[in-house]
C-alpha cells in the first residue's frame, strides 16, 4: 500500500511524501514498519530521500504545523520550527501575508549522521493550500484528521 501526499508551492515547487509499509523481515521486527519516502521539487531540481523513518506521531504533528501556518496571524513569529529528528526534517514559517505563507523545509540527506549535508528549499504557497494539506496529509497513515488541539 502507497498513500501519497503533495504540497505545492508557487513556480513549480512541491514536497512530495509517500507512506509504506516495509515487510517486518526487512528490518528483523515482529509487525511491518510504515516509512516515508520525500521528494523536494523546484523548478530544476527533483531530490528524493527513501525508506525513512520517523518519530512516534509524525503525520498529526505535520497535520497541526500546517494549520497553525495557515491560520496564525504572523506564523514566522508564533509558530516554533517543524522538527521529526528521525526522518531529519525541518520546516519553518519564513515569512507570511494575508494569503501567502513563505515555507524553508531542510531535509538531512543522512538523518542518523551527525555530520550530514542537508537539503534544503523554500518557496511561497498559498493558506488555503496549507489549510487543506493540513486535512490531507493524514491520508499519509489512512486516518482523518478532524481537529486540531494545539498540540504537536
Amino acid at each position: 500500500m502507497r498513500d501519497g501526499f503533495r504540497l505545492p508551492g508557487y513556480g513549480g515547487a512541491a514536497v512530495f511524501l509517500r507512506s509504506h509499509a516495509v515487510p517486518a523481515a526487512v528490518f528483523e521486527s515482529d509487525v511491518p514498519t510504515l516509512v516515508f519516502d520525500v521528494g523536494l521539487l523546484s523548478p530544476d531540481r527533483f531530490n528524493q530521500y527513501l525508506s525513512r523513518h520517523t518519530d512516534e506521531g509524525f503525520v498529526e504533528r505535520l497535520a497541526a504545523f500546517f494549520f497553525h501556518a495557515a491560520a496564525d496571524f504572523h506564523p514566522e513569529k508564533s509558530l516554533p520550527a517543524f522538527t521529526d529528528e528521525r526522518l531529519g526534517l525541518m520546516i519553518s514559517v519564513c515569512s507570511s501575508t494575508d494569503r501567502e505563507v513563505e515555507l524553508d523545509f531542510s531535509l538531512a540527506e543522512d538523518p542518523e549522521s551527525e555530520d550530514t549535508e542537508r537539503d534544503e528549499m523554500t518557496f511561497e504557497t498559498s493558506r488555503v493550500v496549507l489549510a487543506t494539506s493540513a486535512q490531507t496529509v493524514s491520508r499519509l497513515t489512512g486516518g482523518v484528521t478532524t481537529h486540531f488541539d494545539g498540540e504537536w
